[in-house]
């Protein structure tokens, strides 16, 4: 059993913020061991988890490590590793495929897929008595465990990890998810590293019990008979986490100072966000089957269905209300009217073609479409799907940033046209409702006067496609930002889709202003 280091920690100093989680920590794991992890809550347990899955590593903002973390001799940080699975505590499966596309997922991802995915997905679900075609969404606790398990085995990782796997379960059904656990693990041949609190249900499965020992900051191993004494001295005075130290009173001077640093930060992340936007319009899908499907979910999320009758229901009112009203108060009406009435159609087409569709657009998309991909993305980062991806070796912008940015450029264009035809319309019906004497001939040549002046496209067509597309990509991005950052509670969730409901909004205004400045500056 004992062929090589499965886990191989050395040196390991570890701070969060200011906290110091982990000094000077070695740890050493051999090929083949179900050993638990367990520990007082915030000791580290689960930044441990973190490291060794490669989420946590020296480039990560708000965190300080140094040393050296190996998963069968490669350091757990490399690129493209495939040493590590886990399951997670709240399983983070995938909502928008069902149980088999869900452990397709991680066969696909594999360097080297096998020969028949599909069957061998079918056997992991009869393994595990899954059921076919059901969503997580509509499967039990234990269903939802057993599929982000067959999930990870599909993936086929050296070393299993589990978090908490017996949280929140009564005690008959601990035991069950305890043996599942050890039968895993005898009988794919993984290491398997179980972090928990739960000692009663998963102490026997074990060959080894390590403990994060807080005052230590640092890993000691416990006989498994005693490893409820070592934690009760820990909860004793003085024996746990070190408490919350007392507030300082900042001076203004360093409050400013801080600011400053917060400002330049954030105008960096600003920066560096702009820098990664224009790189992601790249499609670099780890597999095409995967990034096409993404693309048409996201299509499917902001474009296509409810988002063409909403810009439609938009576009007729703002046809209907700008041209009622222009005719209704057109000064000195009685003898302005017969000479103006084709420049002043005219100017209706030519306003509702380059501005107000546009900009009405812009603002429904923001508002809409923002929300709906930084809700979609909220939930993902809640629900650990996005962390998920990653222990799959999978960068989730690849997927969900490239496409949502492709899926705004794509549909965006298509839902100005329908709110540009839907107000032109509209304004057709209220001409012919107001001037039943003209001819819808009559209506169509002036109201295109402006817009239709012989060439090969429409005048200002240039322009319109700039701040069409542009908003389009502001609008992605913001959502991606907003919705993609760590959430710890549903009001987090809905915090980031409000910022990015106003952000949106602000930002395509200022878009279709700063465009309309540089369009219309000769005129």
């Amino acid at each position: 059993m004992n062929q090589g280091s499965a886990v191989s920690i050395q040196g390991l100093t570890l701070h969060a913020g200011t906290k110091c989680v982990l000094e000077n920590a070695d740890l050493r794991i051999e090929e083949g061991e179900c050993v638990l992890l367990v520990g007082l809550s915030g000791a580290g347990k689960s930044l441990t988890m973190r490291l060794l899955l490669g989420l946590l590593h020296r480039r990560t903002p708000g965190f300080s490590v140094e040393g050296d973390v190996r998963i069968f001799g490669q350091p757990a940080e490399a690129p493209g590793r495939h040493e590590a699975g886990i399951v997670f505590q709240d399983f983070g499966l995938l909502d928008e495929w069902d149980v088999e596309e869900n452990i397709r997922f991680g066969l696909d991802h594999r360097p080297e897929a096998p020969a028949k995915p599909g069957d061998l997905a079918r056997s992991l679900m009869v393994e595990f008595d899954l059921p076919a075609g059901v969503r997580p969404a509509h499967l039990s606790g234990g269903m939802k465990q057993r599929c982000a398990l067959a999930r990870t085995l599909a993936y086929d990782p050296r070393l299993l990890l589990f978090d908490e796997p017996t949280s929140g379960l009564d005690p008959a059904m601990a035991a069950q998810v305890a043996g599942r656990i050890r039968a895993t693990h005898d009988a794919h041949g993984k290491t398997t590293l179980v972090v928990t609190h739960d000692l009663t249900a998963l102490r026997d499965i074990a060959d080894r019990v390590i403990l994060l020992d807080p005052r230590l900051k640092g890993f000691r191993e416990v006989e498994r008979d005693r490893v409820e004494a070592a934690l009760e001295t820990l909860r004793g005075p003085g024996g746990g986490v070190a408490a919350p130290q007392p507030r300082v009173v900042q001076s203004l001077a360093a409050r400013g100072k801080r600011g400053a640093l917060a400002f330049l930060d954030r105008t960096g992340r600003v920066v560096e966000g702009a820098a990664l936007s224009a790189w992601a319009l790249v499609p670099r899908w780890p597999r095409a089957r995967w990034g096409w499907r993404y693309l048409l979910y996201d299509l499917r999320l902001t474009t296509l269905g409810s988002a063409l009758l909403y810009v439609a229901v938009a576009g007729a009112i703002l046809g209907l209300i700008v041209t009622w009203f222009t005719f209704s108060f057109l000064p000195f009406k009685p003898y302005t009217e017969p000479l103006l009435l084709d420049r002043v159609l005219g100017a209706i087409g030519f306003a509702l073609f380059r501005i107000m569709a546009p900009g009405m657009t812009a603002l429904l998309v923001a508002a809409r479409n923002g929300a709906a991909l930084s809700a979609d993305l909220g939930h993902r980062a809640h629900s650990r799907q996005l962390e998920a991806m990653r222990s799959f070796g999978v960068a989730p912008e690849r997927y969900l940033f490239t496409n949502a940015l492709w899926a705004q450029l794509l549909g965006m264009p298509v839902l100005l046209a329908v709110n540009y035809l839907a107000a032109r319309y509209a304004s057709l019906a209220v001409f012919i409702l107001v001037h039943p004497e003209q001819s819808t001939h009559f209506w169509a040549q002036e109201f295109d006067r402006f817009v239709l002046t012989g060439g090969a496209l429409p005048e200002g067509m240039g322009w319109l496609v700039l701040k069409t597309e542009l908003s389009a990509l502001v609008i992605a991005a913001i959502a991606w930002f907003q919705g993609s950052s760590r959430k710890e509670s549903g009001r987090d969730v809905a915090s980031a889709v409000t910022r990015t409901i106003i952000w949106s909004t602000l930002a395509v205004l200022l878009v279709q202003l700063v465009i309309a400045l540089a369009e219309f500056e000769p005129l």
